[in-house]
């Protein structure tokens, strides 16, 4: 029996129904980083092809899930950032902010069949704003 490949959006289903059940499974902010009393993500994109993502920001607060992992915001692909180990360090160094860039993991469906890797890089911000 030969088995069809994934579709994307099969493939990217899967990814999201995976983070669903893995945020409802990490601590609060409160709990995990309680030094915290927010952080501010901010994501820039940046990619070779001729439609780059829009900036995005997310805030976190005390009753948030500490849940770092963020698809690729490009629809065809099945990838994602993640943020985990940025935000720990973040924590381990007693910083208020940390910047770097990642590249994103996922392939993109060039067409019905092929699949390329995806060139997108996220350059992100994040701002922690000290409990008082």
């Amino acid at each position: 029996m030969k088995f069809a490949p994934a579709s994307v959006a099969n493939r990217r289903n899967s990814m999201r129904e995976r983070q669903r059940r893995d945020r409802a499974a990490t601590q609060l902010l409160r709990e995990r980083y309680p030094q915290f009393a927010s952080l501010r993500l901010d994501f820039g994109f940046s990619d070779t092809g001729p439609f780059t993502p829009a900036p995005q920001v997310t805030v976190l607060h005390p009753p948030a899930k500490t849940y770092f992992f963020f698809p690729c915001p490009y629809a065809d692909c099945d990838g994602e950032f993640d943020l985990t180990e940025a935000v720990a360090k973040l924590a381990r160094e007693k910083a208020t902010t940390a910047e770097g860039e990642i590249a994103c993991c996922g392939q993109r469906a060039s067409d019905k069949v092929e699949k390329s890797p995806c060139h997108l890089k996220l350059e992100y911000t994040i701002l922690a704003q000290p409990a008082a």
